[in-house]
């Protein structure tokens, strides 16, 4: 079972660069044991900028794979120089350290020596990967990468999975111990993180929070570039809000700027309780939307759905009903999401969101008794027709709400794998009319009753 990052945990960015074609994208499938990136033997395929989540010696980080450093002019030196100083520049700069790839067969070359000085004149952490030393027995080109200046040189080989494991515990030691982000850590305060696409109002939303201009307002899509949290008390109760650079389709991140700032605006995800989607009203539910509503709730954090810009709407009152079944349609995974009509402008619908966190933070708190879910269990084995497979049905013994947020349910079986989605999402259902968990995930766990459960 996938676990969740805690809230408030600040999780580490390690970055993979280094010149085209010496196999980035190769250790960066390897390293997460998927394929996520698209590899080639054509310099340059890693155009988009791709990142994992993995967990090491119980700490827990993103992998960054930046694209190969190439110009595209046919005397382009001065071009590759520039925009290979950017994207190590950004590396250093958004990351707790960095995994240098150089191709062991190709030796050090005068492009990677230019990298290993940017590298040594920042004092950056850093550790060199040698790739591509497919036999073991030969690892004389690791010695000559040790002319670049850096202490920790591991030879590797991507391909067949040689020293990924001593490159993994190189990776770790430079990740900094684990510890809350400003404030985190202190129960008064909750932690409420703003997203959404640019240009949809976060700044200024935030700003009319905390009652201070606090972030850059701008009409430029993209003005906020990394996390900007501030303390703010509102009827009595403190809150930190994180506001975050906008996010884009992949597809649209055109710089390595936009790219860190994207993985950390999830970085902000993982340190809040509550989200608050933002969304324009005059462009809604878009697959951009769709996707980040899905990670919310996908890291078990609390939801709302905050339309802002509603002073653009013709018809603003009658259209907020149609407005709503619009978004229940577009995000069925997530109708349970309260929604907040505002105008950061005119500041309309700003004194809502407050009490909506609140209701959302203590939905996601809420626990049912143990007798009335097995009275739900009871009702649910008379009248629903269990989901079966080859003339065997799935029977529930009894179920209990699992310690921690977002609420977790455990059902114990007769055996698991007779369990539907179907059925699991009509038990979802059955759940949330027992009581209010509007804008919190739930977890719905299946155990065969003979398994010893640990909550």
């Amino acid at each position: 079972m996938r676990t969740l990052p805690e809230v408030g945990e600040q999780l580490g960015i390690i970055a993979v660069i280094g010149r085209p074609n010496v196999g980035k994208s190769s250790i960066f499938n390897r390293l997460l044991g998927r394929r996520e990136a698209i590899v080639d033997d054509f310099p340059g395929v890693t155009r988009d900028r791709l990142y994992g989540e993995m967990i090491w010696d119980e700490k827990r980080f993103y992998l960054v794979d930046t694209g190969g450093i190439m110009g595209e002019t046919q005397d382009g030196r001065a071009v590759i120089m520039d925009m290979m100083a950017l994207q190590v520049k950004q590396a250093i700069s958004e990351s707790d350290g960095v995994v240098f790839v150089i191709d062991g067969r190709d030796g050090v070359t005068p492009m990677d020596e230019e990298i290993a000085f940017m590298l040594r004149k920042s004092g950056a952490k850093v550790v060199v990967a040698v790739n591509k030393l497919d036999n073991p027995e030969n690892i004389a080109p690791a010695y000559e990468a040790s002319s670049l200046g850096f202490e920790k040189v591991i030879p590797i080989s991507a391909v067949h999975n040689f020293n990924m494991g001593d490159l993994l515990e190189e990776m770790s030691g430079m990740l900094p111990e684990e510890e809350n982000g400003p404030g985190l850590g202190d129960d008064s305060e909750l932690p409420v993180a703003l997203v959404g696409r640019p240009n949809t109002g976060k700044s200024s939303i935030f700003n009319a929070l905390v009652g201070s201009e606090r972030s850059i307002v701008s009409d430029i899509p993209g003005t906020t570039r990394d996390v900007v949290d501030s303390l703010a008390e509102l009827g009595g109760r403190k809150y930190r809000f994180l506001d975050t650079a906008g996010l884009r389709k992949k597809s649209r991140i055109d710089s390595d700027v936009e790219y860190y700032s994207t993985v950390r605006a999830y970085q902000a995800i993982d340190r809040c309780k509550v989200a608050l989607v933002v969304l324009d009203a005059s462009e809604m539910a878009t697959e951009q939307d769709k996707r980040l509503v899905g990670h919310v709730m996908e890291r078990g954090r609390g939801l709302a759905v905050v339309v802002n810009k509603w002073d653009m709407v013709k018809d603003g009152a009658k259209a907020g009903d149609k407005m709503r079944d619009k978004l229940r349609d577009e995000f069925p995974f997530a109708a349970h999401a309260p929604v907040i009509f505002t105008s950061a402008l005119s500041k309309r619908g700003i004194g809502k969101i407050a009490g909506c966190i609140d209701s959302v933070d203590e939905n996601r708190r809420r626990r049912i008794s143990t007798s009335e879910l097995n009275r739900l269990v009871r009702e649910v084995l008379a009248f629903e027709r269990m989901p079966s497979v080859l003339g065997r049905s799935l029977k529930i013994s009894y179920c209990t709400q699992a310690d921690g947020e977002p609420p977790a349910f455990v059902f114990f079986v007769n055996d698991d794998k007779l369990v539907s989605k179907p059925f699991t999402r009509r038990l979802e259902n059955i759940l949330r009319g027992m009581a209010d968990f509007s804008g919190t995930p739930l977890r719905l766990f299946f155990r065969k009753k003979s398994e010893r459960t640990e909550a």
